[in-house]
């Protein structure tokens, strides 16, 4: 299955590269409706291909944290070296003021008996303060730096950790799949006709649904980055009590907007339902299908956040590491702030056909 991935990862580039837009193979043909086991081993199937993505990403990952924590080793290595001088030119600058020595400098000023030479002395004795203000602040500079450093590596190697376990459990996940795929094959009434509808969805997701899926999120995460536009254009949507502001927003308003945004959005539906939404898109032969809803997020700013709960291609069900992919790479959200700078999210609600954001007015 990997030679398989990698070839379609080579058709997949090809395609894009020719000139002119060439059409996408059809999808597989299948009997219509698929038989429970058939779409389960299919969407096992879908998973494989999807989790592989994802140990590839996190394989990635894994080697710029590796590099990192080389790199932060090198760097502190070198500052401790640096700093070592620092530390014995304060350590001589703090046993000279412990010892008085400063003191006896200052004891001079009293014995000159001309004014001229009063400045020339303090002129001397500024100069030698200040030589030992940048030893100390410079000293201080390197301690915090290793400090920083430290701190940086020793979150680099947590983060190290975290991706070595992710990586083992997908691993193990593949592995899983791949056994009871291969057990469901076997047991089938056509072995050789199973193994060969899994190689062809595989293949179809990798050289066109994949491509597809991704290019219509980003024209929908662009289209969601303007609706603040929207909002400022239509104050008719927002209704202000006191310190609150209610934001009502139908679900034909934002298919409207969506639509007038990208023709690439004119074939998606977007419907609010109690406390969920959905989404559903065509693109030809291919179908997407988009359960989720929204929260209130103050971290890393204030925003009303949407979560997948379900995708589907073609009515099968990919697996979580396609939505967490999906919400990575696309920001669907909603930052108050851009309609006006004072506005901060305080709650949201979905109900039929409405989306309703209550609004705070303050910083």
């Amino acid at each position: 299955m990997r030679k398989l991935g990698r070839l379609a990862v080579i058709v997949t580039v090809l395609v894009l590269l020719l000139p002119g837009r060439v059409p996408i193979a059809p999808p597989p043909a299948y009997a219509e409706p698929l038989s429970d086991s058939v779409k389960q081993l299919l969407e096992k199937g879908l998973s494989v291909v999807e989790i592989d993505r994802e140990i590839e990403r996190v394989q990635a990952l894994r080697k710029d944290t590796e590099r990192s924590i080389a790199q932060s080793e090198t760097e502190l290595a070198q500052r401790r070296i640096a700093i070592a001088a620092q530390r014995e030119k304060a350590g001589r600058v703090l046993r000279a003021y412990y010892m008085g020595q400063k003191d006896a400098m200052l004891g001079l000023l009293v014995s000159f008996k001309s004014f001229a030479g009063l400045l020339r002395s303090w002129e001397l004795i500024d100069m030698v303060f200040e030589a030992d203000r940048r030893t100390l602040d410079g000293y201080n500079r390197e301690y915090e730096t290793i400090r920083a450093g430290q701190a940086k590596l020793e979150k680099d190697k947590e983060e190290l950790s975290r991706v070595a376990e992710e990586l083992s459990r997908q691993r193990d996940r593949v592995a899983a799949l791949q056994a009871e795929i291969e057990g469901a094959i076997a047991g089938s009434a056509d072995p050789e006709l199973a193994r060969r509808q899994l190689e062809e969805m595989q293949a179809y997701w990798q050289n066109a649904g994949l491509y597809e899926v991704r290019r219509h999120f980003g024209a929908l995460a662009k289209a969601m980055n303007k609706l603040p536009d929207w909002i400022q254009d239509h104050p008719e949507a927002l209704k202000t009590k006191g310190l609150t502001v209610t934001l009502t927003l139908t679900d034909d308003e934002l298919n409207a907007f969506l639509r007038s945004q990208s023709e690439l959005l004119k074939d998606f539906r977007i419907e609010f339902m109690q406390d969920r939404l959905s989404l559903t898109g065509n693109s030809g032969t291919m179908k997407v299908a988009i359960t989720g809803t929204y929260t209130v997020e103050n971290e890393p700013k204030n925003a009303i956040m949407f979560h997948m709960n379900t995708v589907e291609f073609n009515g099968l069900a990919l697996p979580d590491t396609t939505r967490d992919d999906l919400v990575r790479d696309f920001d669907l959200g909603f930052y108050p702030q851009q309609v006006m700078t004072y506005l901060k999210a305080d709650d949201v609600s979905l109900e039929d056909g409405k989306l309703i954001v209550k609004l705070k007015i303050g910083k």
